[in-house]
């Protein structure tokens, strides 16, 4: 065998540096400790100890008869030297005393000249000696060296495992283990001859040896680490040694933690194409690829173990915990975009961010942080290596945090924009769709008739009841979002998380607010279809109350929303206290924004015991990112953070014995949203009924009876008191009507959630026809208001009241309709060209019915109708007479209001008395203005 023919020749070989023993293991371990395989090996193994016995012999022999001569010459050095001897303590003697005579002091000193002489020259003769050497060996080792590093089968050799060196080994083999100590030796010698000639040329070859051996060990180093499996760690050692040498060891440490994740990282990517097969196939893509990181992160977390094993051996206990963190950075670091990308899910239809998603992700990663600080707490306790006593920036518990968590913390800054995105799109994906169609268009002859009624109300109160379903389950959208901000943070966004939670409730609002226009339509509400009435000249004009009825229970769901909405605050607002306080540690107090924020900087380090506990693993995490932010958004989470400390434990977001309306405080910008929309549903219901008034009240200035004068044919006969006309009277029985149709209603169950969203309705529906009026006569925003208050509410069954009544409610919405009655009334009047007497007569007669009507539904202090009707009843220079005594009372906003009013009735009455010619022009200048503010 060829193992056999190796051995044979090594054990005749005649070399004196033959180990017996070295061999016998060498021959064993080739038999796999098989001694009866050594057998026929052991005649030569004979021999050569025979051979080995008889040198050792003639040695010894040669040693006893050269040993007398050896000693005769030591005899005769130490004889030679005694003179020397004797002659040096002579002058040390005479060195010392000083009592030596001139004549021998300068034979002396002239000795000692001599001497000293001597000595430098011995001294340079044992430095030119030493450099001799020192350049031999230079030589021998730049030989070996360049051999070496320029025979790249050597540096194989060397790379490989104690075994394969075993099976071949030759004395060049030596040379390349041999390398680091040569270089080292080359080191040691170029400093012992720098001041010789060649100084500069030696330092030259060193320079190009440690850049020839740098080259040739990366790639072969690079090589050796990217294997999965390195097993015997010692040709890293002996790369580490040589590196070492020419001063690159960090290569090693850089180049391992470079190499060793490259197979982490191939698992990570062969997830791509897995995902791409599975993704038109599952719907639990999430929890999928949750899953699969979980898995994933078990795979670093035994990569890591592995590793830490090699790193003792490879560079010691000292330097495992660095290693360990930068093996732990290389490996996450690089995958940290493609883990967002990942979360967020891109696409053709383009990203598909779920919060959902990156929650179930983000306790994955906190799993994973758990184990990480498990494994160092270990090799702390196990080798007695401090985490926190290292010297490298990096090796802190924080450090492990941020290069775990990272792919998150955009997420963090940015919180407020990818929530808003996700929350909104799930909820607009709640929004009840109108639809206007129903299957009365399907009957036929009397079936239609019959179902016409029921089928014309149905969408809108379907519309109504999926309204409401769809609040619960967007409610349930927003605790679920702040209990999932919760769990990423900590609490930290909590301000994010609202702010979020604002913009998506508007979103969800202003989609509904764009289902209003084909609401209006459906019901007939339209402001357009005013002035189509107005133009048509008819006064059959009669509410549809189906309609009415549905708009009422379209605005109850507006009042259960907001309900919901101040239930779900009060509750929240008590659950983010309590967190806030768990896991940040703090209680109400009386810091400011900016103190508690200085607060917070000065306590950043973490001890990895306290990261044991995952909610505190979190809470630290979310620290340290905050503690990045820029000081606006610091001082903003610390001024919501104290709003919410400093509040008591016990107000809750509706308590009806201290409010008639509920109210939010940390929801509130979702609430202004839901009162936007419920604004809009209340001037729906409020058109419902005062659109067909103001079309009946259109048609007032075009009354010929305002010009009417006595017929001369009729002489002097007795007048007798006019009667209301049609137009009053029919604007009269639409109030009055409104009374049976507001109160069933107002009895219901519905009450409490309608009357929630009826606040401000009065303000909201009629100011825009009081705006139309105080435009025409110019009124002051004072005397404006004060026209407005005479329907105003004065609070104080709000006060004494503990729940909304149905009395409250029917007179909330007639004071309503009823104002904006009275507004379009006075314009509409206004408007009027001309007034003559008998016109006057009749308007006071009306204005008289309409007063007791007004009284009726809760305006009984009505000073404008009131004024009017005195006014009227007087002649013309009554009348102005009035004015001036209305006018001299400027302090009263009141009486200047009236002056208006009554200086444009005046004036219609005194264009009556004007010539025929100048009268045409002005009734066509007058009609013209009308038409202008109509």
């Amino acid at each position: 065998m060829q193992d056999d023919a190796v051995l044979l020749e090594s054990a005749a070989s005649a070399s004196a540096n033959f180990d017996a023993f070295a061999w016998v293991e060498e021959a064993l371990a080739s038999r796999s400790g098989d001694a009866s395989a050594l057998a026929p090996l052991v005649p030569q193994l004979a021999l050569r100890s025979q051979t080995l016995a008889q040198t050792l012999h003639a040695s010894l022999q040669h040693v006893s008869l050269s040993a007398p001569a050896l000693q005769t010459r030591l005899q005769g050095l130490q004889q030679a030297s005694t003179p020397l001897a004797r002659r040096l303590d002579a002058v040390q003697e005479a060195c010392a005393s000083g009592s030596v005579s001139t004549s021998s002091s300068a034979a002396s000193g002239k000795d000692l000249r001599h001497l000293v002489t001597l000595h430098e020259a011995k001294r340079r003769l044992q430095s030119c000696s030493q450099a001799l050497v020192e350049a031999a060996r230079w030589g021998r080792n730049v030989r070996a060296c360049f051999a070496a590093v320029e025979d790249p089968t050597l540096l194989s050799h060397a790379l490989k495992g104690d075994n394969a060196k075993l099976s071949v080994r030759t004395a060049d083999s030596d040379i390349a283990d041999n390398l680091a100590d040569r270089v080292r030796e080359m080191k040691a010698s170029l400093d012992v001859l720098k001041d010789l000639p060649g100084a500069w040329d030696r330092k030259q070859t060193m320079e190009r040896l440690c850049a020839q051996i740098e080259a040739a060990m990366q790639p072969r180093l690079a090589t050796k680490l990217r294997e999965d499996d390195l097993g015997d760690v010692a040709p890293l050692r002996w790369c580490l040694d040589v590196l070492s040498s020419v001063d690159r060891a960090h290569l090693v440490r850089e180049e391992y933690c470079r190499a060793r994740p490259a197979h982490v990282h191939r698992v990570w990517y062969t997830y791509s194409d897995e995902m791409q097969t599975e993704v038109d196939e599952k719907d639990e893509k999430e929890k999928l690829f949750a899953s699969w990181l979980g898995n994933f992160y078990g795979d670093v977390l035994r990569m890591l173990q592995r590793e830490s094993r090699n790193t003792r051996e490879l560079f010691g206990t000292d330097m495992l915990i660095n290693v360990l963190l930068e093996l732990l950075h290389n490996t996450l670091e690089p995958l940290t975009k493609s883990f967002r990308d990942r979360l967020v899910h891109s696409g053709p239809s383009g990203t598909n961010f779920r919060l959902g998603r990156l929650l179930l992700c983000f306790h994955a990663t906190r799993a994973f942080a758990g184990q990480l600080v498990q494994l160092f707490r270990s090799l702390e306790g196990e080798y007695d290596v401090k985490l926190a006593g290292n010297d490298d920036t990096a090796s802190s518990a924080g450090e492990i945090l941020s290069v775990v968590f990272e792919p998150y913390r955009l997420y963090f800054t940015e919180y407020a924009r990818f929530t808003s995105e996700a929350l909104t799109d799930a909820l607009l994906r709640l929004v009840p769709a109108f639809n206007a169609k129903t299957n009365s268009q399907e009957l036929t002859g009397d079936e239609y008739e019959e179902e016409r009624g029921a089928a014309d109300t149905a969408p809108l109160e379907d519309f109504s009841q999926r309204l409401e379903e769809a609040s619960e389950a967007a409610w349930t959208l927003v605790d679920e979002s702040l209990q999932q901000c919760y769990e990423f943070s900590g609490g930290s966004v909590f301000p994010e998380a609202v702010e979020a939670i604002g913009m998506a409730v508007q979103q969800f609002t202003l989609t509904l607010s764009a289902a209003i226009p084909a609401i209006r339509k459906y019901c007939k509400a339209e402001p357009a279809a005013q002035l189509e009435g107005s133009t048509s000249g008819s006064l059959v004009a009669s509410p549809d109350w189906s309609q009415f009825h549905a708009s009422l229970a379209l605005l109850k769901a507006c009042g259960t929303m907001e309900s919901q909405l101040c239930a779900l605050d009060g509750r929240v607002r008590v659950r983010m206290r309590e967190q806030l306080a768990q896991f940040f540690g703090e209680t109400a107090g009386s810091l400011s924004p900016r103190s508690r924020r200085k607060k917070s900087h000065e306590v950043t380090s973490i001890a990895l015991a306290d990261l044991v506990d995952p909610t505190k693993l979190v809470a630290a995490v979310s620290k340290a990112w905050l503690h990045d932010e820029d000081p606006t958004r610091q001082s903003q989470f610390h001024q919501f953070e104290m709003e919410l400390l400093d509040q008591s434990t016990g107000s809750p977001g509706f308590d009806s014995s201290s409010s008639r309306y509920p109210s939010a405080t940390v929801l509130d910008e979702a609430q202004r949203a839901v009162r936007s929309w419920t604004k809009d549903v209340q001037l729906l219901t409020y058109d419902t009924v005062f659109l067909p008034i103001a079309r009946v009240l259109e048609t007032l200035p075009a009354n010929e009876n305002w010009r009417k004068v006595p017929d001369a044919a009729l002489g002097d006969l007795p007048t007798f008191s006019m009667l209301p006309q049609d137009y009053i009277t029919m604007v009269a029985d639409l109030l009055l009507s409104l009374l049976p149709q507001l109160e069933p209603f107002a009895e219901s169950s519905s009450l409490e959630n309608a009357f929630v969203a009826s606040r401000g309705a009065q303000e909201v529906c009629v100011q825009s026809e009081w705006a139309r009026f105080g435009q025409l006569l110019h009124l002051e925003p004072s005397e404006l208001a004060t026209c407005q208050r005479i329907f105003g509410s004065d609070g104080k069954s709000a006060a004494t009241e503990p729940a909304p009544t149905a009395t409250e409610f029917v007179d909330l919405w007639t004071a309503a309709v009823a104002s904006g009655t009275l507004a379009a009334f006075l314009r509409t009047m206004c408007s009027i060209s001309m007034l003559s007497d008998m016109g006057a007569q009749q308007l006071a007669a009306d204005l008289g019915y309409f007063h007791n009507v007004l009284s009726a539904v809760g305006g009984e202090g009505n000073f404008i109708v009131d004024d009017l009707c005195r006014a009227l009843e007087m002649d013309l220079p009554a009348h102005i007479q009035h004015v001036d005594e209305l006018r001299a009372d400027r302090d009263s906003p009141e009486n200047q209001a009236l002056v208006k009013i009554n200086d444009c009735v005046a004036a219609m009455r005194q264009r009556a008395l004007e010539p025929p010619r100048r009268l045409s022009t002005t009734s066509a200048g007058s009609a013209a203005s009308s038409a202008q503010f109509n």
